[in-house]
């Protein structure tokens, strides 16, 4: 993996035990944070944000499982959108499709019915309604680059690792 995609997910294992990986996250979040980012969750679930301030829709957020499997620690991240801006598109997509299927239905049910047949027109916003939904992402995404990088960097950092090699390697 070697450039930051949409929403991309890496794991990788660590010789460093579970708690330790947390401790080391959250040391430095407090003693080398410059970008000021924020840690968030419970047991070993973490959540790396950016401070509320200087957040904006299309600023991405780090999530961190730390799991001990056979022996090892396994640290899986993902790096995307906030869950409210994931389900405002997941919604904008659902709303496309019932405005379609609600469209298609009216429009064969006044064809059989014999009645002037309008229902379709309701199909016919519905791929532009998507298509900008998917420019929105698209232009969120790259936006988003410089802020993904950071939130690799300050792991790699904490850990002392280059996490992305590490996880090519598996």
């Amino acid at each position: 993996m070697t450039e930051l995609e949409f929403r991309p997910r890496f794991h990788f294992f660590t010789p460093l035990a579970a708690d330790e990986v947390k401790r080391r996250i959250a040391a430095h979040v407090v003693d080398d944070n410059a970008l000021g980012l924020q840690l968030k969750g419970t047991g070993h679930h973490l959540i790396l944000q950016f401070p509320v301030n200087s957040q904006r829709s299309w600023t991405p957020q780090m999530d961190l499982d730390v799991e001990v499997e056979e022996g090892r620690t396994r640290v899986r991240c993902l790096i995307g959108p906030s869950p409210s801006i994931w389900m405002l598109f997941v919604g904008g997509y659902l709303g496309c499709v019932v405005l379609a299927l609600l469209g298609i239905s009216i429009g064969v049910a006044q064809g059989i019915v014999g009645a002037p047949v309008w229902g379709y027109l309701l199909v016919a916003p519905t791929p532009f309604i998507a298509l900008v939904l998917w420019l929105l992402a698209q232009e969120g995404k790259r936006r988003s680059q410089d802020a993904m990088r950071a939130l690799k960097t300050f792991v790699d950092e904490a850990l002392g690792c280059d996490c992305f090699r590490l996880a090519e390697e598996e």
